[in-house]
């Protein structure tokens, strides 16, 4: 028994130290141990945690290179590249409705289960990573700016048709300008003019959303059956409807009396909507 527990202490002994925890500068001050709970609102804390669960996850590829899309797109139309911050602070944007908010987030990471997701696949399953129309490999790029759907087409149209009198031409748009709209700026006078701008990002994310539904119930609930895919009717009639949700919802939110200080200004709601 002595000399097992000899060996016990030796073997402890030869454990390495437990390295010192390292505390990052910009959260040292709510790590104090000890620290009172009422030092502290939970508001703060829910933040620094999210914070360093940030700082631990290690990036994604796939999602530094949409990023580096997303900084080239809005460079492109304005002159500078927003921050990485900027961007996940972006997508957040109260002019985004909730589903479009859900759609770019997860597109930034390229969580969406289309193309190289069902390549490895066995059959029937790896059909689904071709595009019927186009016999070509999907992507988000592909989909909302080069298939020859019908949707994609028609809904871009719309788009361009619907800003005529107030933006000529038609912006240069791809999958960054799309996952970026709300950092992108437009002034064709090069002045500012907040109303057109967030009228620009609001009818560019939700016509790319609305491609994405369409091709989402052309190839999984139709089952890529084009004689049940939406006719132009539909298509067009689909797009105000969307787009007139948005001018209503806007109408709400100027409500002051029920929204109090979260109230939308009217007078940017009028600018925004004005003239289209």
């Amino acid at each position: 028994m002595e000399a097992t527990s000899r060996r016990a202490v030796t073997a402890a002994r030869r454990i390495a130290p437990v390295p010192a925890r390292v505390v990052r500068a910009d959260i040292e001050k709510y790590d104090a141990p000890g620290a009172q709970l009422h030092g502290i609102t939970q508001r703060v804390a829910h933040a620094v945690i999210k914070q360093n669960r940030a700082y631990e996850t290690p990036e994604r590829r796939k999602t530094r290179v949409n990023l580096n899309n997303v900084k080239t797109a809005v460079q492109r139309q304005n002159g500078s590249a927003p921050t990485d911050d900027q961007i996940w602070t972006a997508i957040k944007s109260r002019d985004l409705s909730r589903n479009v908010r859900n759609f770019l987030w997860k597109a930034l990471h390229s969580g969406h289960k289309i193309g190289g997701y069902f390549v490895h696949m066995p059959a029937p399953w790896c059909d689904y990573a071709v595009c019927p129309l186009c016999d070509t490999t999907e992507d988000l790029q592909h989909i909302l700016f080069a298939c020859t759907s019908r949707e994609r087409e028609i809904i871009w149209q719309l788009a361009s048709d619907f800003t005529t009198d107030r933006l000529q031409p038609w912006p240069i748009l791809d999958l960054g300008s799309v996952l970026g709209c709300m950092l992108l700026e437009f002034s064709p006078d090069d002045k500012p003019n907040n109303g057109l701008t967030r009228a620009m990002r609001i009818i560019i994310s939700e016509s790319a959303f609305l491609i994405w539904k369409i091709r989402c119930e052309r190839r999984i609930e139709h089952e890529d059956d084009l004689d049940n895919s939406p006719s132009k009717e539909e298509i067009t009639g689909r797009w105000h409807a969307a787009i007139n949700a948005r001018i209503s919802h806007d109408r709400h939110l100027t409500n002051k009396r029920r929204y109090k200080g979260k109230a939308l200004d009217k007078d940017l709601v009028l600018n925004t909507w004005d003239g289209l």
